[in-house]
Formats: structure tokens, C-alpha cells, sequence
């Protein structure tokens, strides 16, 4: 009861004269906390809201802040600061309930789009592929299943956590088809007598890969997220040729070989993505 009844005359201090005065100083937190809590652009859009969660939390993290400021003046700085920062970050998770403006919703939705077409384009080539293994059958039924949520969220406004949903969705099917569309082990009946000649054949294979992108990309014309797709490929094949050249120029003939062979097997994934099996 004592300490009821102290809290009570504490809590009439604080709207006191003797608290409107100078004589009374609260913390640069509690008055930081305060300038944020009751005075900011933020919280007067809070208070605006007709949604009762960002009422709550708005309220709560005031409710904090008097306890910070009747801890202060009860001379428990400790529990002060405590309180205050409890408050500032109650009032933080009340912020991110406020929705996005226009501009921020707008570069949202627009990631949701091409987020959509990248997995459409993945998926697109499964529904065309001569073989699907159990495992990745199970895989695109989860991706299916995630896009479907992420659609509901994003009809919902709630952009944000669909190109969430979205953006592991697009991780797990890349994983996916990387492995699927590596191009099979290849067992050469060439019997090559020197390093040398294995590397110039693996040279000679990879520049007729290289060869045959620009003509197949203007045959198959991919649109969207099929074409996003087809340009990764092809420019982490040039990428794995940049080293591969390196290793030819200082005589890394074995390095070289293996080197070789990842870059063509990237320009195979770009062609099979654009229906070239």
C-alpha cells in the first residue's frame, strides 16, 4: 500500500507546477524520448491511424515514458534509463506498423513483380523439362505453395513480408535448378596424351558455347525474368572464362581444365533455360 501511495504522489508530481518549472530536469533521454514519443511527425501519423495496434503500442510506449520520468524524479536513475529505453523502443515496433509511403509502396510492389517473374521463369522451365526427380517434384510443390502465400499478403498490402516470402522462395528454386540443369558428368572416350591437348580441347569446347549464346538468345528471344535469367548464366560463365584465361596465361594447364569446363557448364544452364537442351 506504501508504495501504491508513493507512486500515486509521485505520478501527481509530474504534472505539478513545481515539474512544469526549471527546477525540475529530466534526463536528455527521457526529453529525447519524450520530443520523439509525443511531439514527432511520427507519432502524430500514430495518432491518426485507426488501426487499435498502432493505438496500443503508441500508448504503451507512453505509458513507459511516465514511468521513466516518475522513476527519475524518485531519484531511481537506473530504472529510468531502463524504462526509457523500453519506451523508445516500443515505440520503434509502433513505427513499423505505419504503412509505407506511396513512393516506398511503389518500389515495393515493383519487387514483387520481378521477384514473380524470376520463380515464374524457373517453374517454366520445369513444366518443360523431359525429367523431374521426386525431390525437386516436392520442392516446386513448396514453391507453389509459398507463392501462393506471399500473393495473399501482397493482396493484403502487406508488401514487405510477401517479397520476404518471395526472396527465399527465388533462393531455394536457384538452388534447385542449379543442381538439375548441371549438365551431366562428361566421360570423354578421348584418350588425350598430354594436359596440353585436354586443355585445347576444353578451350575449343567452351568457345563454341560462347558462340552459340548470341545466336540463341536471338532465336529463342526470352522476355522478363527468363531473359534475367539467361544473362546471369552467361555473364557467371564469362566471369569463370576471366579466371580460366588467367590460368592459361601462367601455365595452370590442370587448374585451367576444371576451370573451363565450370564456365561451359554455365553457358549450358543459359541455354537450357531458354528451352536449348
Amino acid at each position: 500500500m506504501k508504495g501504491s501511495l508513493s507512486t500515486l504522489c509521485l505520478a501527481v508530481l509530474l504534472s505539478s507546477s513545481v515539474y512544469a518549472s526549471d527546477e525540475v530536469k529530466l534526463s536528455p533521454k527521457i526529453n529525447y524520448a519524450e520530443s520523439l514519443l509525443i511531439n514527432s511527425k511520427v507519432a502524430k501519423r500514430m495518432e491518426g491511424m485507426e488501426s487499435e495496434e498502432v493505438q496500443q503500442a503508441l500508448e504503451e510506449a507512453r505509458g513507459l515514458l511516465d514511468q521513466a520520468k516518475v522513476a527519475y524524479l524518485g531519484g531511481d536513475k537506473a530504472e529510468a534509463n531502463t524504462l526509457s529505453s523500453s519506451a523508445l523502443k516500443k515505440f520503434t515496433e509502433a513505427a513499423k506498423l505505419l504503412p509505407k509511403s506511396e513512393s516506398a509502396q511503389k518500389v515495393l510492389r515493383s519487387r514483387y513483380a520481378d521477384l514473380t517473374v524470376e520463380i515464374s521463369s524457373y517453374l517454366e522451365w520445369y513444366d518443360t523439362a523431359t525429367y523431374v526427380s521426386g525431390d525437386e517434384q516436392e520442392a516446386i510443390d513448396r514453391v507453389k505453395v509459398g507463392m501462393s502465400e506471399a500473393k495473399e499478403l501482397f493482396d493484403n498490402n502487406r508488401y514487405e513480408k510477401a517479397n520476404k516470402i518471395l526472396t527465399g522462395i527465388l533462393d531455394e528454386v536457384v538452388d534447385i535448378s542449379n543442381r538439375s540443369m548441371t549438365s551431366s558428368e562428361i566421360v570423354n572416350s578421348l584418350d588425350f596424351e598430354t594436359p596440353e591437348e585436354e586443355q585445347k580441347y576444353e578451350l575449343a569446347r567452351n568457345n563454341e558455347y560462347k558462340r552459340l549464346i548470341p545466336i540463341a538468345e536471338d532465336q529463342q528471344a526470352p522476355k522478363g525474368g527468363k531473359l534475367m535469367l539467361f544473362k546471369r548464366f552467361v555473364k557467371k560463365a564469362e566471369g569463370i572464362r576471366g579466371q580460366a584465361d588467367v590460368e592459361i596465361e601462367n601455365n595452370e594447364i590442370e587448374n585451367s581444365i576444371k576451370t573451363l569446363q565450370a564456365s561451359t557448364d554455365q553457358y549450358l544452364k543459359a541455354l537450357r533455360m531458354i528451352g536449348i537442351r
